[in-house]
């Protein structure tokens, strides 16, 4: 079998080889099928300056803004994506922050089509014993080199601590939250796109059966000081098709990680 991303021979040797060469896990096919059917109505979007309500029993608008793309009124655009992780803690999810950034192989047992390159601005920090898995995520630069659809591109992912990105972090490691990993990201753009800043969060909670996932990408903003700032021209708008391929690829990469996530996990937790 072929794979877009290409490995050495030093990697073949790596215990986790195996998860980068077997068959990645099937997307729900239900929900490439609805990306097609365009973008959600706007009524249902869950704006930017409400991401608090993911704490929230329940679904957002009766599980309206879940799933889906949408193009808002102000030129920014947004995505939400909602994935079931069987066996899954918020343990793992954030030990899997911390660990797979500092090998570009653990990247691409991920998502062995499109995930390239990653590299950390202090992979030193990543592997510091004294911090918990969270404090060593929390402050990192990922650099990433992957392609979502649009052919290979750059994105700058600046990982936060919630409560510096406006999250009330009382209630993670509740009953609604066990995991909350979230950045400032940057798509860095070329000759023909700008740049195009993003705010990233994924928001895991505790489910019968494991955990969900609930993810969110706001585009043309970025959150300083706690507050979100739009950060695009009035006047100009995200081009549709950016959060159609972040989505499509989102779900993708997320399906195939949901699989994998708590054998690597239990095989690799203490290789560092």
């Amino acid at each position: 079998m072929a794979y877009n991303v290409p490995v050495t021979m030093a990697d073949k040797q790596k215990s986790y080889y195996k998860y980068f060469v077997q068959e990645m896990a099937a997307p729900d096919p239900a929900l490439l099928e609805k990306i097609k059917q365009g973008p959600c109505d706007n009524q249902y979007a869950h704006r930017i300056e409400d991401r608090n309500d993911l704490f929230k029993p329940g679904y957002l608008n009766d599980g309206k803004s879940e799933f889906g793309y949408w193009l808002l009124e102000n030129g920014t655009a947004m995505i939400a994506n909602k994935t079931f992780f069987p066996g899954a803690t918020g343990e793992m999810f954030d030990w899997w922050f911390a660990w797979h950034p500092i090998d570009r192989l653990r990247y691409g047992i991920w998502d062995h089509d499109d995930h390239y390159d990653v590299y950390l601005d202090d992979p030193i920090k990543a592997r510091d014993i004294t911090k918990s898995m969270r404090e060593r995520h929390w402050g990192s630069v990922h650099h990433v080199w992957e392609d979502i659809g649009m052919g290979n591109g750059l994105l700058t992912i600046s990982f936060k601590r919630p409560r510096e990105l406006g999250y009330d972090e009382s209630l993670v490691d509740t009953e609604h939250c066990n995991a909350l990993v979230c950045a400032n990201c940057c798509t860095v753009g070329n000759s023909d796109m700008p740049d195009i800043p993003v705010v990233m969060t994924h928001f895991l909670r505790p489910v019968e059966g494991g955990s969900e996932l609930r993810s969110r990408f706001w585009f043309g903003y970025q959150i300083l000081d706690g507050q979100p700032v739009k950060m695009i021209p009035d006047g100009t708008a995200i081009p549709e098709f950016v959060p159609v391929c972040l989505l499509q690829h989102n779900v993708k990469e997320f399906a195939n990680l949901a699989a994998i996530l708590p054998s690597v996990y239990a095989e690799e937790k203490d290789n560092w």
